[in-house]
């Protein structure tokens, strides 16, 4: 007999619905225990699912892991991105985006899986390089060609946006996750550290790569 569309509706969602179990499952046990500390016994008993749902899903724990970071690191990169895509002038884009990335940085979940990564990277390397690949280096990218979109448009004067773009993400970041990885209970950050922090960074940057234009156009803008 021919299933209805109703019953292959909810049948789908079902499916939806303890994958969605299974992930959350696996992102929450990776936190707590680390990459080798995640088994397919502990994520099937916190989802309630079953171990021919979940190879059938994700073909094991490698296809899990990978699944759950590459969502984690969309989330994670999607709201950067906002700042990268606006036509804002460098100052007000730049500040914005590294005001969200030192929030996110500094944020428990990006603190405890950072560690992993650094004590445990080394035997998980196809899932370091997508976790990568999806979330810092996608967010490099897209800050590249927002450099390089606002060289074009006489803003800036740059000769490697990539090289820029690391620059930049280092200056906003580079010190604090070195002392988040150093340690056990990480300081707490105010949202008026991080704004003198960021706008340091962004006058700091700027200063080098702004083009005199764009400094006369600030400049009699200032009240």
């Amino acid at each position: 007999m021919n299933e209805t569309p109703e019953k292959l509706e909810n049948q789908s969602s079902r499916g939806s619905a303890r994958r969605r179990a299974m992930m959350d499952a696996a992102w929450q046990i990776l936190l707590d225990k680390g990459f080798s500390g995640v088994t397919l016994n502990d994520v099937i008993s916190q989802s309630g699912g079953s171990r021919t749902t979940l190879y059938e899903a994700f073909g094991g724990k490698d296809g899990l892991l990978a699944a759950v970071m590459t969502e984690r690191c969309m989330a994670f990169s999607a709201e950067l991105h906002i700042s990268l895509e606006s036509d804002l002038p460098p100052r007000d884009a730049l500040t914005d985006f590294a005001t969200k990335l030192a929030k996110r940085i500094l944020s428990e979940e990006a603190i405890r899986f950072t560690k992993i990564l650094f004590t445990e990277g080394h035997n998980f390397i196809p899932l370091v390089d997508k976790f990568m690949k999806t979330g810092p280096d996608n967010t490099r990218a897209r800050l590249a060609r927002y450099l390089q979109r606002q060289h074009g448009l006489g803003h800036i004067v740059i000769d490697n946006p990539e090289h820029y773009a690391e620059m930049f993400e280092s200056m906003v970041t580079g010190g604090w996750q070195k002392q988040m990885l150093k340690l056990v209970k990480p300081p707490q950050y105010t949202d008026a550290e991080i704004h003198q922090r960021v706008t340091r960074v962004v006058d700091i940057f700027l200063c080098g790569v702004a083009s005199p234009t764009y400094r006369n156009d600030v400049s009699t803008s200032t009240p």
